[in-house]
Order: structure tokens, then C-alpha cells, then sequence
């Protein structure tokens, strides 16, 4: 059970060899591990940021009048504001991962091994949201007849930006152990689960 580090190549061109060894091996250099730590500073910001915009003390509510029954109700006012301080805080982490996965692609010594990465298809997934999330939202503003669709769009992506907790994975060896553990027990917990 013991399990051996494998040897990765490294990148022929001495930049991209030192851009790479900056953003994928924190332990290669001071500089290495400082900007480790400003991505883990940056994945728990955004973490806590979409938690907090969940609590009904931030969110947006809209009153909504019944122009034939004349009742009001409160609806959740769920489009963007590019003004909000949240929007504003997930745009810097969003452009702090996108430079990061940008860096590390450009300067990977096999592109094609980069892409297959499921670490790496993690980090993307969890950047899409906004962009989708944004590009949505201009291309529909001012458009009240698929506000609606879109709105239901923008919340199932929203859901998707859960997977930003997998990022921290990548700076976490307790955390790989514990993702190899469940790969490994993934049929003894699918079978546990049928029976519960």
C-alpha cells in the first residue's frame, strides 16, 4: 500500500520550465510556495464568498404585484449585478484561477496529458460558471422573454461552482490520500449506498 511518486517531465524551455515549476510543485522554491499560498488564500475567499451570497440576510428580493389578484410576494431577485461587492470579489478570484490554469496549460510540458488531468478538468469546471453566468447575463439584459430560461440556466451553474473545493486538493496531500482512498473504495460504497 504504499504509493510512490511518479516522475513527471518537466518542460524543455527554461521559462516554461520555471513558470511551471512555480504554479505545480509548491515545494520547488520560496516564490513556488508564497504563490500557493495566495491560491489557497483565493480558492477560501471564493468559497466563503458563495456561501455568504446563500444567506438570506444578502440576497436580492423583488416585490412582485398581482396586477388581478392584488397580492404582493416576495421573489428572489437572482440576476447579476456587476456592482456588488460578491460579484466583484468572485471576479478577482475568477480571474486569479483563470491566470493560474492559463499559466500552468502554456507552460505544461504535455498539453494533451494537461487536458486528461482530472485535477485540471476540476479547475475548469469551476471557472465556467462565471464566465457562462456573465455571457448570459449581457447577452439577455434588457430581454424579458428568456429571462426565465435563463434564470434556471444561471442557477444549475451556479451549482457547479461547488467544485471550487476541489482545488484545494491540489495544495492538500490529506486531501489527494483521502480522494485516492474513496476511488479505491468506490464499489464498497456503492454498495453500501444500494442497501441504505
Amino acid at each position: 500500500g504504499f504509493i510512490r511518486e511518479t516522475v513527471r517531465p518537466l518542460p524543455e524551455n527554461p521559462l516554461e520550465r520555471k513558470l511551471w515549476l512555480l504554479f505545480e510543485y509548491p515545494e520547488s522554491s520560496t516564490m513556488a510556495r508564497i504563490i500557493a499560498l495566495i491560491s489557497v488564500a483565493v480558492i477560501l475567499l471564493s468559497i466563503v464568498v458563495f456561501c455568504l451570497e446563500t444567506m438570506p440576510h444578502f440576497r436580492h428580493m423583488i416585490v412582485m404585484n398581482d396586477t388581478e389578484t392584488g397580492d404582493t410576494t416576495k421573489v428572489e431577485d437572482e440576476t447579476v449585478h456587476f456592482n456588488e461587492p460578491f460579484f466583484i470579489i468572485e471576479s478577482i478570484c475568477i480571474v486569479w484561477f483563470t491566470l493560474e490554469l492559463a499559466t500552468r496549460f502554456l507552460s505544461s510540458p504535455s498539453k494533451l496529458a494537461f487536458a486528461k488531468n482530472m485535477m485540471n478538468m476540476f479547475d475548469l469546471v469551476a471557472i465556467l460558471p462565471y464566465f457562462i453566468t456573465v455571457t448570459t447575463t449581457v447577452f439577455n439584459e434588457g430581454k424579458s422573454d428568456n429571462r426565465a430560461t435563463s434564470l434556471a440556466i444561471l442557477r444549475i451553474v451556479r451549482l457547479v461552482r461547488v467544485f471550487r473545493i476541489f482545488k484545494l486538493s491540489r495544495h492538500s496531500k490529506g486531501l489527494q490520500i483521502l480522494g485516492r482512498t474513496l476511488r479505491a473504495s468506490m464499489r464498497e460504497l456503492g454498495l453500501l449506498m444500494f442497501f441504505l
